[in-house]
């Protein structure tokens, strides 16, 4: 006799779930939506089924729903580590980079419409509106990059795949194959290694699921651009026991920039394979490209008694280079992973990546202009070959158990990260040409007559054994410590060093209530040291690792119908790199240290309005011994920055989003001097939404406007560059599901 309940007899629909794995969907009029979907442990063994019940809302779909249920399933399952577990006592069975909801770190996580809305524009797009988050470089760059918590996330140490290989960052990475993005704040210290103490990108890659998956989509925007992408999943073998996922992207490049137009292409692979229920196998590839020009860069101009004047934002859309400055980029991402489930509760797994990346390009930078005219401005031209590998090995134990009274998730773990940089071409040339910033000429192609400077392999390596048991005292209490034991080596071509690291970490949770969690946490970790820019004499020089701290009092909430609030006190010290105005020297000088406060708030009001708001306010001060910058604020680092954004489903037309919003950023200082400010900014989008179906498939469309004011804007300062904004700008993309 098969029962949902203990001592009822199972419903007929029930199952036929239980037995093809087809979920179900009960809408009910105005009431909730019954959504049912099968239940497995976290070896994946089928136990059963689960059923969910969501809010009516006049937009809702069936796969939406589905989709949800699903993602709530996935987190069980994770927690269950046999059947039998569901009638005894038990710890869950977590995987350390999956974000664990016990650990004490603030996360944000991006999904489902958001990043459909942000494809074919990179990760940066899809993370903008989380808190802390601030732009590092000018819009529609071909290598966006962030700031969280007043610290620029390291291209080659900050973004991970999948929780664990560190991918090269030379071009934006792409979102068509990406499940969901997590931005990890806090402890990461211990489950990453060598990375900054701001926080963690993590990109989860799509995996095929119980229901086949076939869509197009195609994307353009108001200023020409124009692609297309492709999404296919499929599950195999007699109990489906082999999943492929493919994805793919063509893209005619225009980002806003006048005679820019270059193409990007994005292909991936995603593969797992349940060999037996206990051994599980998983595999990623992504291989993704751009071929583009890139825009001339703006420098600050000289100091005059101490001060710099400050540029007027030039037109965003002329081209200050001219197309020879062409970026050839591309990176390949390979990831294997292998996950043994011997004993309830109880998990090995052995990983495998590389990141290879490389890209040739030209750097243009216009100087000692007029800043009222903007004539006789002098164009420096820097060219460079750059070859990247990132390497990545880990072996991890993943157990459950208790002691007497308490309960016990203990990790144990031992992982090998290499970062090998090659430049074996650099060269820099001054144009005989001057150009306007206002109204600018096309450039001739630079002539270099000087020697090529290219530069050693540098290579930094670190191997890392670590232990963290989250230790739970009573159901509402959990202590958590570890430490990482680390040997780091620095190896720059001319000088090397070996240095052994200890980083521990301590943290507090306590469930107030059931949907109220508060935490309070003291991290240290390894942070990757930063690449000397451009315009330093030491261009392209890796710093050497340094040790960072983060203390953090923080709350979070969950499961409140209609309501969510975060928020976080945090204090870090970290080591500041700086270029040297009078030597012109790249090196570390002294520390600073960041003191703020961040929070998030989601309500949904009068079941049709969702009111969503993020906001970060933070002191930040140097402590170095140069006197030039000791106790100054460093640069491109806001006070405060948030955002606000209003979401309308009508209930008189299902299918139908509506959005608005706003967000803005305080002033920043243009260098460590604290010579000048560029002002603060207000920018407002607005959006609209309609899914409907033809038949059995899923048609959606989305339209998205940006800047809506058209403000000419400086989007951001750092290492003697203004990153510009971008004039108003409308995208648009359609989605046909088969």
């Amino acid at each position: 006799m098969h029962k949902d309940r203990l001592g009822s007899p199972t419903a007929p629909e029930d199952l036929h779930l239980a037995q093809t794995g087809e979920p179900l969907v009960r809408f009910d009029g105005e009431n909730d939506v019954q959504v049912a979907v099968p239940l497995q442990d976290a070896a994946g063994r089928p136990i059963g089924l689960v059923k969910m019940a969501f809010p009516f809302r006049s937009d809702a779909e069936a796969e939406a729903l589905v989709e949800a249920a699903e993602r709530i399933r996935d987190e069980m399952r994770d927690q269950i580590p046999s059947a039998a577990s569901l009638f005894q006592p038990s710890q869950p069975a977590r995987r350390a980079e999956d974000g664990d909801a016990t650990l004490p770190m603030t996360k944000a996580v991006v999904s489902g419409r958001t990043l459909e809305e942000s494809a074919q524009e990179g990760y940066s797009e899809a993370i903008k509106n989380v808190a802390g988050v601030a732009p590092a470089n000018s819009k529609g760059s071909a290598n966006d990059s962030v700031y969280i918590r007043g610290i620029k996330l390291n291209l080659f140490s900050n973004y991970r795949l999948n929780g664990g290989l560190p991918t090269a960052g030379v071009i934006t990475v792409p979102t068509e194959d990406k499940e969901k993005i997590e931005t990890l704040k806090g402890a990461n210290a211990l489950m990453f290694g060598v990375a900054s103490p701001a926080g963690i990108i993590n990109l989860v890659t799509k995996r095929a699921g119980p229901r086949d998956v076939t869509s197009v989509s195609l994307v353009g925007n108001s200023f020409g651009q124009i692609g297309g992408s492709a999404d296919i999943g499929r599950r195999f073998g007699s109990g489906k026991e082999v999943g492929v996922r493919v994805n793919g992207a063509v893209v005619k490049l225009e980002n806003g920039v006048r005679n820019t137009t270059g193409d990007s292409e994005f292909a991936s692979l995603g593969v797992d394979w349940k060999v037996v229920p206990e051994l599980v196998l998983q595999g990623d590839f992504e291989y993704f490209r751009k071929h583009v020009p890139e825009q001339g860069g703006v420098s600050l101009l000289p100091a005059q008694n101490g001060v710099v004047p400050i540029t007027p934002v030039p037109d965003p859309r002329n081209l200050l280079s001219a197309r020879w400055a062409m970026l050839n980029a591309d990176t390949k991402n390979l990831q294997l992973r292998s996950d043994y489930f011997f004993a309830d509760g109880w998990d090995v797994f052995g990983e495998f990546g590389r990141s290879y990346a490389s890209r040739s390009r030209y750097t243009v930078r216009i100087g000692r202009y007029d800043v009222n005219t903007g004539a006789g401005g002098q164009v420096s031209v820097n060219t460079v070959e750059q070859k990247y590998l990132n390497s990545f090995e880990r072996l991890e134990l993943v157990g459950n158990f208790p002691t007497f009274f308490l309960g016990h998730r203990l990790t144990l773990g031992i992982s090998r990260s290499e970062r090998d940089s090659e430049n074996p071409y650099q060269n820099n040339t001054v144009l005989p040409q001057q150009q306007n910033i206002f109204d600018p000429i096309e450039l001739d192609p630079p002539v270099f007559t000087g020697q090529p400077n290219p530069l050693p392999k540098q290579t930094s390596e670190d191997l890392g054994v670590y232990v963290y048991d989250t230790i739970s005292i009573i159901q509402q209490l959990k202590f958590l410590a570890g430490v990482r034991l680390t040997r780091d080596t620095e190896d720059n071509g001319v000088k090397k060093s070996i240095t052994h690291v200890n980083t521990p970490a301590f943290a507090l949770l306590y469930d107030v209530i059931p949907t109220l969690t508060i935490f309070a946490s003291y991290m240290e970790g390894l942070e990757a040291g930063a690449t000397a820019p451009v315009g330093a004499v030491n261009a392209y020089q890796i710093m050497p690792a340094a040790v960072s701290t983060q203390k953090e009092i923080g709350l979070r909430t969950a499961g409140i119908k209609g309501f969510t609030f975060n928020a976080s006190v945090f204090e870090i010290t970290r080591a500041n790199a700086v270029t040297d105005p009078t030597t012109g020297v790249f090196a570390q000088n002294g520390n600073i240290d960041y003191k703020g406060v961040e929070a998030t708030l989601g309500i949904q009001f009068f079941s049709d309005w969702t009111l969503d708001v993020a906001g970060q306010w933070m002191q930040s001060i140097q402590n170095a011994p140069d006197p030039q910058i000791n106790g100054l604020v460093p640069e491109n680092t806001p006070k405060g920055l948030g955002n606000v954004k209003l979401t309308y489903r009508p209930s008189w037309l299902r299918g139908l989003t509506l959005n608005a919003g706003a967000s803005g950023i305080t002033h920043r200082y243009i260098n460590p001097q604290d010579q000048g400010l560029i002002p603060g900014y207000i920018l407002y989008t607005a959006g609209a939404g309609y899914v409907t179906r033809i038949g059995k498939h899923r048609l959606a469309f989305q339209l998205n406007a940006d800047n809506l004011a058209n403000l000419r804007y400086w989007n951001s300062v750092q290492t003697g560059t203004y990153g510009t904004g971008m004039d108003r700008s409308f995208k648009g993309r359609a989605r046909f599901d088969f």
